[in-house]
């Protein structure tokens, strides 16, 4: 399992293992909640419980979850590996890879700090990208 009070304290280390100060950790981490939780209510079927009932989840809290999406971006390790870091099963690794990637996104679009452009055609990319 991967020391998050270690990784918190340690700028550089912060810096190596995920691309992000600890600084800018915390900044998006608290995003990052927010539109996770946005996206657990517009992505929730009928349930007959209300949110935060039932089993806690294998990555707790919100945190984790964002340390675990900005690892395998930045690593991306096999599922194998990203579960022996995080206690899980690659099954597992591989849904909490699907839902946590639509959620980084959203936080990252809302923090406005997503690409500008998205290149669809070849003819697009040379046009952005002349050769000189």
């Amino acid at each position: 399992m991967i020391n998050k009070e270690r990784l918190l304290r340690d700028n550089r280390l912060c810096k190596a293992i995920i691309g992000l100060s600890v600084e800018e950790l915390k900044n998006l981490a608290a995003e990052f909640s927010a539109c996770y939780l946005i996206y657990r209510k517009k992505n929730r079927k009928d349930h007959e419980r209300q949110m935060g009932a039932g089993q806690k989840g294998f990555i707790p809290t919100p945190l984790d979850k964002l340390l675990f999406i900005l690892l395998y971006l930045k690593c991306y390790p096999t599922y194998d590996l990203q579960g022996l870091l995080f206690g899980l099963d690659r099954t597992r690794v591989c849904r909490w890879v699907k839902i946590l990637l639509p959620v980084l996104e959203m936080t990252l679009g809302r923090e406005c700090v997503l690409p500008a452009r998205q290149i669809r055609s070849a003819e697009e990319f040379f046009r952005a990208f002349p050769w000189s």
